[in-house]
């Protein structure tokens, strides 16, 4: 029988149920941590993280600023995602001493699912890559939970000034298909009036959720098309239905743009993921994709928008680009708001983009 990890006080997450996971690789300056995470019907479940353990021990708490979360893709591997993140902040470390694996919390979340052959009972499970668009896990059965709600109930450990007294900003990053959790996630969750700042970082996806109907190709093969969670029709997931049906892609786009997405493109990634047609009315590439939609939605002041030469679809090059280790690690690491500017030819417009409520009819 499971049991439970007796942890100090200090660590209310880490009440999840300790389970044996073989499948899943040790990772160096990493723990397999067991979270806590509270369905919508009163009971728990259990979420498996990669979470920062540097040189054998937990963090001191009070001394973490930073908490980076680093979504894996399609297949998984939140194992390599964790290294490559670590690896990254190695690097930021050369550029800024105080940034280290004791001044930043480091976590990789493992959506575990049919997809990646960790389909289990006792931890919480979600059908293919239904956690990347909110989707509610199918085990353990007789439970309710989204992937956004483990995202919220995540960043309120971090928001925690018990756990977390002196943290100055939180960045959920996401590669691949974890940068469409990130983007998806950021239009449609929840407000949680955080003191924290949260940076939602999305890397080379390959779709993104569109905030009108309007699309740049032809529409007329995909009915569709705008469809959650390549649009915001048919929004058929629990995770806040009220609030996007009710408001719709008005209340959606405000919701958007009251947050900081920091975009980031490998300008040698035109590849692409299959994912029914709703993509393909938005560009025929990953590439194109992003840029049509910045284009249709200009990024905010607030918003960085990076395009990186000689990357293509590369979990490490991107976290360990100048971009990256900006994004990432470096900018508003002391709380004071300094930022530095989008890298690349194509960069955050001269004029407000998505909060200009002229722009929102």
């Amino acid at each position: 029988m499971a049991q439970i990890q007796k942890l100090p006080r200090a660590y209310p997450q880490y009440a999840g149920r300790r389970v044996a996971v073989p499948e899943l690789p040790s990772v160096a300056g990493a723990e397999l941590a067991y979270f806590n995470i509270k369905d919508n019907t009163g009971g728990n479940v259990t979420l498996l993280n990669y979470f920062s353990f540097p040189n054998g021990k937990r963090q001191d708490t009070t001394q973490v600023q930073r908490a980076v979360l680093y979504i894996h893709g399609a297949n998984g591997g939140s194992d390599g995602y964790f290294a490559a993140m670590r690896d990254a902040l190695n690097k930021a470390t050369q550029l800024n001493p105080d940034v280290n694996q004791d001044s930043v919390a480091l976590m990789a979340p493992y959506f575990t699912s049919t997809r990646n052959n960790l389909e289990r009972s006792d931890i919480v499970t979600w059908d293919d890559v239904s956690w990347s668009f909110g989707g509610t896990g199918i085990y353990p059965q007789g439970h309710n939970v989204s992937s956004y709600d483990a995202l919220d109930q995540i960043l309120q450990y971090f928001n925690d000034v018990r756990t977390y007294p002196n943290m100055r900003e939180i960045v959920v990053a996401g590669h691949s298909m974890g940068a469409q959790m990130v983007q998806r996630y950021a239009a449609v969750g929840k407000e949680l009036f955080l003191h924290v700042p949260v940076v939602y970082w999305t890397a080379n996806p390959s779709s993104l959720v569109w905030l009108d109907s309007k699309r740049p190709l032809p529409t007329d093969s995909c009915p569709t098309y705008n469809d959650w969670h390549h649009g915001l029709d048919n929004y058929n997931i629990d995770y806040e239905r009220t609030y996007v049906r009710t408001l719709g892609s008005l209340g959606v786009r405000l919701r958007y743009g009251s947050r900081h997405i920091a975009y980031a493109r490998g300008l040698n990634d035109f590849g692409d993921y299959p994912d029914g047609c709703g993509p393909d009315t938005t560009g025929t590439n990953r590439g194109q994709r992003m840029y049509n939609f910045l284009d249709a939605f200009p990024a905010d002041f607030g918003d960085t928008v990076d395009f990186i030469s000689g990357i293509g679809h590369d979990t490490f090059g991107m976290a360990a680009s100048e971009s990256g280790l900006n994004r990432l690690f470096l900018d508003n690491f002391n709380g004071n708001g300094t930022r530095r500017a989008s890298i690349g030819e194509r960069g955050p417009p001269t004029r407000p983009g998505k909060r200009r409520l002229e722009d929102l009819n």
